[in-house]
């Protein structure tokens, strides 16, 4: 069954009316509201005058303005360079088609045309519409929370202008403010995310759910965001400890495939574990090392395509505990290599979705646990981070 998309509103243009009856017909039998235009300066008139129309069916061949000349036209306007255009035409030489894309066209359906070419065509268009227009509407809607979230940090560094009237050092000043972001946002976001599970349970519209789908993954990843910021502050900081203990690898690699067997089993990806797990232990805190070892195989998973394997190498060589993770995905170019460890450098397109971030906190775990983070691309495919863990052996925990 089509689907039925009555807000739409068709403008059919063409000097012959046998033809402006069909496509009337055949847009009008599928729900579209339609107007008409027997050439091209009456098209400009109408689409200027309502501004409501979505997209427009174009003849080619017209006297008084023919289609290229109303397509370029309606380039050049503000308010209909927006409006897709699709050619109806009977010139069907390559130089007429790539005419019509170069005067801004979106697509062309020769003459004689049939009806469901026609209608396939109108929707597919009609639907890049609205998801670009919803994208829209969702990136002004992000822009006016960031204007309102920047007036209000602001605001908040005014106030703690006035407050801290002393000196202090740069560290802890970057500290205190970190942290203060970090509970700035953690607060709404916890009554955003409530509010989405509420909006999401009890309304159904398509179009209002697609839009809270962009507001909760936005949402999860400020969170995410904020979460990884205080801990790398913290780190950087020094201003916790570590609470040392005989971490099990096995406990690890069973708690890293538990978080992330859902999105193992969604990209059909297998995850291979390679050495003697069950009788090697590290010496470090486990809350961080479960984050450490969820990161990486987190970011594997990511950038990693469909169906391939990652594995997981585990070695004890001289008391030192060698854990490799190995990727078939994308390599890492030379300029980002040379500024791994520097996170306040990662800005290259390879870091998205706070992978720099992850990177960062993996390597702030490994030197508060006095280890080292080697990263390295493979011959073939995709890349290879190595954590080495001291020999903690004989130390006391406390």
């Amino acid at each position: 069954m089509n689907e039925v998309l009555k807000d739409f509103k068709v403008l059919a243009v063409d000097d012959n009316p046998k033809n402006i009856q069909v496509i009337g017909s055949i847009l009008m039998e599928a729900n579209y509201e339609v107007g008409f235009a027997m050439d091209g300066k009456q098209a400009l008139e109408l689409l200027s005058e309502s501004k409501d129309y979505d997209l427009v069916l174009l003849d080619v061949n017209m006297p008084v303005m023919n289609g290229f000349e109303t397509c370029k036209a309606m380039r050049h306007s503000e308010f209909l360079r927006e409006i897709p255009v699709i050619f109806l035409t009977a010139l069907n030489e390559p130089e007429n088609i790539l005419t019509g894309f170069d005067v801004g066209g979106q697509d062309y359906v020769s003459k004689p045309f049939n009806s469901k070419e026609l209608l396939s065509r109108v929707k597919t268009h009609l639907d890049l519409k609205r998801s670009k227009d919803q994208l829209k509407m969702v990136n002004q809607w992000l822009e006016i929370k960031v204007k309102e979230r920047t007036q209000e940090l602001q605001k908040a560094n005014a106030d703690l202008e006035i407050a801290n009237n002393e000196l202090i050092y740069l560290d802890k000043a970057k500290g205190d403010f970190l942290e203060k972001l970090s509970h700035e946002i953690r607060a709404p976001l916890a009554g955003i995310i409530g509010f989405i599970t509420v909006l999401q349970n009890e309304i159904n519209p398509t179009e209002l759910m697609d839009l809270l789908k962009y507001l909760d993954v936005s949402a999860a990843r400020l969170e995410r965001f904020t979460t990884i910021s205080m801990l790398i502050t913290e780190l950087r900081t020094k201003t916790t400890s570590i609470k040392r203990e005989e971490v099990k690898v096995d406990d690890l690699i069973e708690f890293i495939r538990q978080r992330q067997s859902e999105q193992i089993e969604l990209r059909n990806m297998s995850v291979a574990v390679e050495g003697a797990i069950d009788t090697i232990t590290i010496n470090g805190e486990r809350n961080l090392l479960e984050i450490c070892f969820e990161s990486l195989l987190d970011n594997a998973l990511k950038y990693s395509p469909n169906g391939s394997k990652l594995t997981i190498s585990i070695k004890s060589i001289e008391g030192q505990v060698i854990c490799s993770f190995i990727d078939q995905g994308r390599k890492f170019n030379k300029e980002t290599l040379a500024k791994i460890y520097d996170f306040l450098s990662l800005k290259d397109k390879q870091f998205e979705d706070n992978e720099a971030l992850d990177i960062a906190l993996v390597n702030l775990i490994m030197d508060a646990h006095l280890g080292k983070m080697e990263v390295t691309n493979n011959d073939k495919a995709g890349a290879t981070i190595c954590l080495i863990f001291p020999d903690f052996s004989g130390v006391n925990n406390n």
